[in-house]
């Protein structure tokens, strides 16, 4: 629809009309009240604005002596149709380039439509021209002025009537009715009956109605394209969620409403966990080691990889507290170690991060940290993964690397499958190595087709007109504010944390202050179990750095390690029968302890200590007879003499020495 800036036009702002009066110099014109001829004066460009945007919305007519249109659809509707004639039919569009020619012929002659006494000329000129020779008559183009007019010049108004008449539909109400049961009952089921189907059991229905004398019998036929137009009807979401739920319709019915976007780096950070497909060997041993699992964070306005985490562990609050880590510290020293040739750029603390369902991330200890850190949180819904689409493309683009040895493949017919674990050739350390050169090299120059830019242009481009990234105040501090907590006693002993000894001198002054024993919030980082990190229970802001005792154990020894460890010893006791020795010997013990403090009367005591010949002389460590050894009487040889005179020693016999053999 058109308009143009002329005296009569008049543009209504909420219940205000406003006529256009004159233009003035300079580029301004001149608007005044419809009721009280009060002007307003601005400029052209800021009235076409206004238009366009729908702050004043063009009236077509407006009655003598009234600040309301004659009728509705004098003014303009907030959202005007676009009129796209490449879609229509090759037949209207004929149709519409016949009429047209008479009108811009009436139109050309500067004749009203009204006149029809020179319309019927103008159509004789325009007939003789073109050598139509049956051309309309004066009354029929009058008609399609008037219109076309009315319609605001829009062509679809030329077009017969009865070609826009919706064809109604021939089946009575019942079979309708039948109709929508049916689909109801017998289609958008989670059954998913086929639509054949849904026909068979209309049919069935019909005939009973016939039967009942509910419909005729010439109107109970319905064919299956007529019930599967019928389907077609249904809205598609209210078809997919009856049949399929409705986390499916969401999926084919999807749409990304500004959901990902981001307007600078480091503005959105996309997080999330994939098994790798392949399977690592251990550096030392060159044994199997099975798939790792990678935790990654992606920048959301580049596409440009922040930092990432891999390890052996199921997903949990340590592998994303390593990728965390990975993705704030700045990165050129590792990159040095590994003689990459490129830089990897990212660095610093994003404003927010995207996040799945996943336990780990409703994890308190999770939440702890990125409410120190300042970091909003934002849950993307069950099975939406568009939402965060650049990780999930991200970890589609892994499985077109080079690395052949100790892939795993999906198991297919008629394919021979080759062993992971008997092809594995690539190290832990070496997979680390080609992960970072993947994420700081190849996919940081990969072209984006849909942007045509590649990520590292786009993250550098950004990073100078965004602010300057944020970091932790220190390492340290990093490491107490991403790490694990607990409330542990503190005793003359120091900590104990699973079973690992911690102390430290400066541990003295809180105890002469808080008592020998005292309660206090202990954090650790996840990765090195080598020393903690103890908070006073009165000071919040002061900390203390317990190194541990088994330094040669526990330094660079992660948290799930440690558990692991733990674990096995303990199958190993109770492998070894262990724990029943010990519960044997506490119950024999206990039998012990209550055998002897169980009470008796007098009497029972005094027989029990006569027949256990209770006597002073057991006491005075003279040699007893074992309880089953007979009397027997001593020989006359076995007689001790007592000599009082000298000692005569003993002569010592000769031998003679012998052969064996000789």
């Amino acid at each position: 629809m058109k308009f143009a800036l002329r005296a009569g036009l008049i543009l209504r702002s909420g219940e205000r009309h406003m006529e256009f009066a004159r233009e003035l110099p300079d580029g301004d014109v001149q608007l005044e009240d419809v009721l009280t001829r009060r002007p307003t004066v601005m400029r052209q460009s800021e009235l076409l604005k206004r238009i366009w945007t729908g702050r004043l919305v063009p009236v077509t007519s407006l009655a003598k002596g009234s600040t309301t249109p004659e009728r509705p659809e004098d003014c303009w509707a907030d959202k005007q149709p676009l009129v796209d004639l490449s879609q229509i039919k090759a037949s209207w569009q004929r149709q519409i380039d016949y009429r047209l020619r008479y009108l811009k012929g009436v139109e050309a002659a500067h004749v009203s439509f009204g006149n029809l006494r020179r319309v019927a000329a103008v159509i004789r000129t325009v007939a003789k021209t073109t050598d139509d020779h049956r051309a309309p008559s004066a009354s029929t183009v009058a008609a399609w002025g008037r219109r076309f007019l009315h319609a605001e010049r829009n062509p679809l108004a030329l077009v017969d009537r009865n070609k826009l008449r919706r064809t109604p539909r021939r089946l009575s109400e019942e079979v309708e009715k039948l109709i929508a049961d049916v689909l109801r009952t017998r289609y958008l089921t989670r059954e998913r009956n086929s639509l054949v189907h849904a026909h068979d059991c209309l049919v069935k229905e019909m005939r009973i109605a016939v039967q009942n004398g509910q419909i005729p019998e010439q109107a109970a036929k319905v064919s299956l394209a007529t019930l599967s137009r019928r389907v077609g009807e249904i809205d598609i979401y209210r078809r997919i969620a009856a049949r399929e739920g409705d986390a499916r319709a969401r999926m084919v019915t999807r749409t990304t409403m500004d959901g990902a976007a981001a307007a600078y780096p480091l503005q959105r950070a996309e997080v999330d966990h994939t098994p790798l497909n392949w399977v690592v060997i251990c550096d030392d041993t060159g044994l199997p080691l099975g798939r790792p699992w990678l935790t990654v964070v992606i920048d959301a306005f580049s596409g440009y990889v922040l930092g990432f985490h891999l390890s052996f562990f199921a997903p949990g609050v340590s592998s994303v507290v390593g990728a965390l880590r990975n993705s704030v510290i700045p990165k050129d020293e590792l990159c040095a170690q590994m003689g990459l040739s490129s830089r990897w750029l990212s660095y610093g603390l994003a404003d927010e991060w995207l996040l799945d369902n996943g336990l780990e991330f409703h994890a308190l200890a999770f939440l702890r940290v990125m409410w120190a850190l300042g970091t909003d949180v934002t849950y993307c819904r069950v099975r939406t993964p568009w939402l965060k689409p650049h990780v999930e493309r991200f970890f589609a683009t892994l499985n077109y690397l080079t690395l052949g040895r100790g892939r795993v493949h999906k198991a297919m017919a008629n394919v021979v499958n080759i062993d992971p674990y008997k092809d594995a050739t690539v190290g832990f350390g070496d997979l680390v190595k080609g992960l970072t050169m993947f994420v700081s090299e190849e996919h940081a120059l990969n072209i984006n087709q849909r942007k045509l830019a590649r990520p590292l242009d786009l993250f550098q481009e950004g990073i100078e007109r965004c602010p300057p990234a944020i970091y932790p105040g220190s390492w340290d501090q990093l490491r107490v504010i991403s790490g694990l907590s607990c409330h542990l006693t503190v005793g003359p002993g120091g900590l104990d944390l699973h079973g690992i000894p911690y102390g430290s001198a400066e541990l003295l002054p809180w105890r002469k202050e808080l008592g020998q024993r005292f309660k206090a919030l202990v954090k650790w980082d996840p990765d090195d179990m080598g020393a903690l990190f103890v908070q006073h229970p009165k000071r919040e802001t002061e900390w203390i750095e317990c190194p541990t005792r088994w330094g040669d154990y526990a330094r660079g020894l992660s948290f799930n390690q440690h558990k692991m460890i733990r674990k096995f010893a303990r199958e190993q006791l109770k492998t070894n029968g262990a724990y029943e020795q010990l519960w044997a010997a506490r119950m024999r013990l206990h039998e012990h302890w209550a055998d002897c403090s169980r009470p008796r009367d007098r009497k029972n005591s005094l027989h029990a200590a006569r027949a256990a010949g209770v006597t002073s002389a057991g006491l005075f460590h003279q040699p007893r007879l074992d309880a089953g050894a007979a009397l027997r009487p001593v020989p006359a040889a076995d007689v001790i003499q007592l000599n009082t005179g000298s000692v005569v020693e003993p002569e010592i016999p000769d031998f003679d020495s012998f052969v064996l053999g000789a």
